[in-house]
Parts: C-alpha cells; sequence; structure tokens
C-alpha cells in the first residue's frame, strides 16, 4: 500500500495544454473550483504514481540523476518557487493524448519535470551515461528535452521561458 502511495507530485506536464483549458477570467477559475469541490470532483493533480519492476533502483536513478530528494516512504514533495527559491503560484495540467509523444518509451503515462538548465542538465546526464534522446525543443513555451529511465519510460524535461 505504502507504494501506492508515494507521489511525485508534477511541476508541470504539457504547457501548452494548460493554455487551451485555462479560463478567461481569475472568476471563472475560482467558480469552477468551487463548483468541483463542492461536487466532490477533480480540482487538481495529487500526483504521479510510477510502476517499476525494481523500484529500489528506479528511485535511485531518479535521486542520482535528476536530483529528486526521494524521501524513505519512496516519494518527493515539489513546491513550486521562482529562479531565486521563493515560493510562487503555478498551475499543473493533466492532458490525454493518442501517446504517439511517449515514444520510444513504452510507458501509459510520461512525466514532465521542470528544470532550471536544460541544456547544463543533459550535458550532465550524458556525461552520466544516460540514455539522453538527440532531439530538444525551442518554442514560445520553453525548451524540451527527453532522457530514458532505466525502465523505459521517457521523461520530459522543460526549461521555461525566462521571467516564468
Amino acid at each position: 500500500m505504502r507504494c501506492r502511495h508515494a507521489a511525485v507530485l508534477l511541476l508541470c506536464l504539457l504547457p501548452m495544454a494548460a493554455c487551451a483549458q485555462t479560463p478567461a477570467h481569475p472568476d471563472a477559475a475560482s467558480a469552477t473550483h468551487a463548483r468541483n469541490k463542492a461536487a466532490g470532483r477533480v480540482t487538481g493533480i495529487g500526483g504521479v504514481f510510477l510502476k517499476a519492476k525494481n523500484p529500489a533502483v528506479l528511485r535511485a536513478w531518479y535521486r542520482d540523476h535528476l536530483g529528486i530528494d526521494v524521501q524513505d516512504w519512496g516519494g518527493a514533495t515539489f513546491r513550486w518557487t521562482d529562479a531565486s527559491g521563493h515560493p510562487t503560484a503555478g498551475t499543473t495540467a493533466w492532458f490525454v493524448s493518442d501517446g504517439r509523444n511517449f515514444a520510444p518509451g513504452t510507458g501509459s503515462f510520461m512525466v514532465d519535470y521542470r528544470v532550471s538548465d536544460l541544456h547544463g542538465l543533459l550535458a550532465a546526464l550524458r556525461s552520466e551515461g544516460c540514455d539522453v534522446l538527440d532531439r530538444t525543443e525551442e518554442s514560445e513555451y520553453g525548451k524540451f528535452g527527453w532522457v530514458m529511465d532505466p525502465e523505459g519510460n521517457k521523461v520530459e524535461l522543460w526549461e521555461p521561458p525566462a521571467g516564468r
């Protein structure tokens, strides 16, 4: 049961989906949240659960290569901060697709992690022997790169645009 509750909270998943789902007016967002809470509906993302063949090895990989502070209970929590480390508001997007963008991963999910220096992290992961995909993308949504974890899951790394 413990593993079932070990969550890695998303920092951001597919920013374009968030843009498409954001209410035009802040009061609309509050009204939607209040309505969903009152109706017992989903009001946000609580966590991401990763199924692993060898949980200890996978936790160590995420700790050693991506710097995630994995706790004794098997998971980690993330608090949104600005570039200076000060708490800030943020959103997490939830997105359903046909999964073509998960390739070459074979999992039924892909986690997107926010990073502060995409190219620096990709270089470090390559030097550590990780399976970093050659392709990167840059757009108005930021910089994106990918690495495969030891279980064959494609992990997206996202550096937001400056000032976000």
